[in-house]
């Protein structure tokens, strides 16, 4: 059986939106897009989500984007949250490794 593989652009006001709202300092942050996989000759496809992939040297976060652009999924705690509460996240994951950083200086 055939595929045919669409690429969708990952939406730029997501981006926008976590890059000014967020610090990046300790962070390492990638937007990967989504696809569209098409069976040829039938009506079936799949849809593969848009991710946001955020780490830092202790913790990597796995986050999905699906069309409603406020709406995140985090597969790890099978959880939908707004933007807002996703932007919160990576706020809390950056200032972690900051404290974290201060206290291996001061060991």
């Amino acid at each position: 059986m055939k595929t045919t593989i669409e690429t969708l652009t990952f939406p730029c006001e997501i981006i926008d939106k976590i890059k000014i709202k967020t610090s990046f300092k300790n962070l390492s942050i990638r937007f990967v897009n989504g696809h569209i996989i098409k069976f040829n000759k039938t009506n079936l496809s799949i849809r593969e989500p848009h991710k946001i992939i955020i780490s830092n040297s202790y913790n990597t976060l796995v986050a999905l984007l699906y069309d409603d652009t406020n709406k995140i999924y985090i597969p790890n705690d099978n959880a939908v949250i707004t933007l807002s509460k996703f932007i919160q996240i990576i706020n809390t994951m950056n200032k972690q490794l900051s404290k974290k950083q201060k206290l291996h200086k001061i060991d």
